[in-house]
């Protein structure tokens, strides 16, 4: 049975599911249609929702908690009016079952055929083949589940109406991973060749506002006058029951969708469709948002231009648009990570990384910004009940095969449930523990230690399913550290290797330093900063050294960061010394699982600064809490600007991602840049004309210069 898994609503969304169990079986009473195959219907269609034609829809009008098409034959069928198709639950779920059995009577029986007449012309194989999927493989919905029904078979030949008609795009959809090629009627869009008679910059995101099926259908239509490159499926579910996304090419490439609403755009952009609705939150399922950041990615890559968000727009921000789509349900956030290419899989598996994974449709989900692990301070919560559960997993890629003890972030926050299952998958079997996600704010707290396997062979689970009802609970992040003993050791990382990284400008000496040489930078005049990151064995304490070649130019106030699992630590040191003493100078004891030292030369006093080789020594004395707050948190310091000559010079105290713009006093913009994964000094230049300028970190104004 596929999961398509969800919280629990509240009480008023249970009496409604409860209403509508009752008139799906009603209709099966009456009609004798299974009401297993009403329910795949009108979840496939409307997710449980009534809906009616909407003036901005990108797809063909559906109607009624069924999601019915062809209204006027439904009318005629059923003698149900249009009005109480829209507006009563049962009606309109009796109509979807008098159509559906009038289109079996026409069929002989015959249900392929019988699906095919309900759905849209042009989709009418895609949708068939969709429904029969979910109908075989059943459908776990609070209140509204149905069994599997593996007697149901799909034929192999049911696939896309493609066509090799005119301006099709042999052999198929452009990008390797799109599954299929159905043409958009060519009186829907114009016909070019681009990019040679206009560049392509934009990626534009829509909401149908309809289903996956009646945009094919509409783009089909003549008398539509819009269409899009793309539409991509909420949900598609293969022969064994996996999600997977699933995305229809309908126009070129080459040629000029009608979906911008504005005809320099159109000219400009390749056109997203994605189905759904954007007042309802349940149609931006992680498959749909995977499907569309591939084409996204796909289309920067192939056009050349940047995969960032002032060329990823929602239809919303096209100048002079009318439609608000993707609305406030879709995760730029999120989106912006799979755009850019997930990381792979650590022993830290956040939300945005590759190996976390939350199941079941998307209508209580819900999404904070401003709280959670990592980068962008993001996480996923829900409501909590004592039934059918929404879920996530979270798997890494382990170094090595041993004992890890597991650990899960419990973000800042408030009222979250006090009994919480983390299922966790080991080589020895599986372990469920129970925490009390309120009793923490901003830590990882320990799930225990356990056996795993090499590689991504296990992982964790968390449920929202849960003996008190009512609270949130989070899901934020999962870590995995290293408790065998075995494979950690000391770890150097020197200058000049992987690892090291100089910013500004840093001199080669080859005259006695750590494995023969070192780098120097004179304190003053331009700014300068040396970076060693390298990944260590495993999460452990350690004493940190610095190796220096001390001498009388050297100066006495030398700033070393160093990033451990608290946060960092700012560390003073003199590198002066009458004799040339050359070795390690002793900087810190931390826990950590990350080689991460920055050193600046900010220093008051001295003439020159060493960057040399940097030593993380294991040391098994030193006590690591096995409940911390979160790694490296990016919250701590701030970023320093300053102007210098036709460079911007910015001081960033750890890695981050740093959109910096710069505006005149009229509102003009001068700059724009996304500096990704950045780290200590960074020049950026610009020039800048005498005036009054605005100068922006992220959303901040840091600075105003006046030159």
């Amino acid at each position: 049975m596929l999961l398509l898994l969800l919280s629990g609503p509240d009480a008023s969304s249970l009496a409604r599911l409860r209403e509508l169990e009752r008139a799906f079986g009603e209709a099966q009473a009456i009609t004798g249609v299974d009401s297993d195959l009403l329910k795949v219907i009108s979840y496939r269609l409307t997710r449980f929702h009534r809906v009616g034609p909407s003036p901005k829809a990108e797809a063909l009008p559906q109607y009624g908690v069924m999601g019915i098409f062809h209204i006027d034959e439904a009318v005629a069928v059923s003698g149900i009016p249009e009005s109480k198709i829209l507006e009563d639950d049962r009606a309109g779920i009796l109509a979807g079952a008098l159509l559906l059995k009038h289109y079996l009577d026409l069929c002989s029986g015959e249900l392929v055929c019988a699906l095919k007449m309900y759905a849209p012309e042009g989709a009418r194989e895609i949708f068939a083949r969709d429904i029969l999927a979910l109908y075989r493989s059943g459908l776990e919905f609070p209140i509204l589940s149905t069994r599997a029904h593996p007697e149901v078979e799909i034929p192999k030949d049911l696939a896309s109406e493609a066509s090799e008609g005119l301006n099709a795009c042999p052999p198929g959809p452009e990008f390797p991973e799109v599954e299929e090629w159905v043409p958009a009627d060519p009186s829907n869009y114009t016909a070019a060749n681009r990019p040679s008679d206009y560049p392509i910059y934009y990626i534009i995101i829509h909401t149908t506002e309809g289903t996956y099926y009646g945009a094919i259908s509409w783009f089909q239509n003549s008398a539509a006058n819009v269409s899009a490159h793309y539409v991509i499926n909420s949900e598609y579910n293969s022969s064994d029951g996996a999600p997977l996304g699933e995305a229809t090419q309908m126009v070129c490439h080459k040629d000029i969708a009608w979906h911008a609403g504005n005809w320099t755009y159109n000219t400009q952009s390749i056109g997203l469709e994605h189905e759904g609705y954007v007042s309802e939150n349940g149609w931006y399922t992680d498959t749909l948002y995977r499907k569309s950041a591939y084409i996204s990615r796909m289309a920067s890559i192939t056009f050349g231009f940047p995969a960032d968000r002032d060329h990823i727009i929602g239809h919303v921000e096209v100048p002079g648009a009318t439609h608000t789509d993707p609305g406030d349900y879709w995760d730029w956030a999120y989106y912006s990570v799979l755009v850019e290419g997930l990381p792979p899989a650590d022993t830290i598996v956040d939300e945005l990384s590759q190996g976390f994974r939350k199941y079941g449709p998307s209508q209580y989900w819900y999404y904070d910004s401003a709280n959670g692990y990592g980068a962008y301070g993001h996480m996923w919560h829900t409501g909590s009940w004592n039934g059918v559960a929404n879920w996530a997993r979270w798997t890494p890629n382990l170094p090595y095969a041993g004992p890890y003890e597991v650990f899960a972030h419990i973000p800042v926050g408030a009222d979250y449930d006090a009994h919480v299952p983390y299922i966790i998958v080991h080589e020895d079997g599986t372990d469920t523990v129970w925490v009390n996600q309120g009793l923490y704010s901003g830590e990882w707290v320990s799930l225990g230690t356990y056996n795993f396997a090499a590689g991504s062979y296990g992982y964790v689970i968390l449920l929202d399913s849960s003996d008190i009802s009512g609270d949130r609970i989070a899901f934020d992040a999962v870590k995995w550290s290293w408790r065998g003993g075995a494979v950690c050791g000391d770890l150097i990382v020197d200058d000049g290797d992987p690892g090291w990284t100089g910013f500004g400008t840093w001199t080669l000496s080859s005259y006695s330093g750590y494995n023969g040489d070192y780098r120097y930078a004179t304190v003053g005049g331009t700014a300068d900063s040396s970076v060693w990151y390298s990944p260590l064995g495993c999460y452990s304490g350690y004493k940190v050294w610095a190796w220096v070649r001390k001498g009388t130019n050297r100066s006495t106030s030398v700033h070393y960061r160093i990033y451990a699992d608290v946060g960092p630590r700012d560390v003073y040191v003199s590198q002066y010394g009458e004799s040339t003493d050359t070795g390690w100078i002793f900087l810190d004891s931390v826990c950590a699982d990350t080689l991460h030292v920055v050193m600046y030369d900010d220093a008051p006093d001295g003439t020159v600064v060493i960057a040399d080789a940097i030593m993380y020594e294991l040391d098994t004395t030193i006590s690591c809490p096995t409940t911390a707050k979160a790694e490296r948190p990016e919250d701590v310091g701030g970023v320093v600007i300053s102007y210098d000559d036709g460079y911007v010079l910015l001081k960033v105290p750890f890695v981050r991602d740093v959109r910096l713009e710069i505006f005149s006093v009229d509102g003009r913009s001068v700059l724009r840049r996304d500096l990704k994964g950045v780290v200590g000094w960074v020049k950026v230049p610009v020039r800048l004309s005498g005036g009054v300028y605005f100068v922006k970190v992220d959303d901040e104004v840091l600075k105003v210069v006046v030159r």
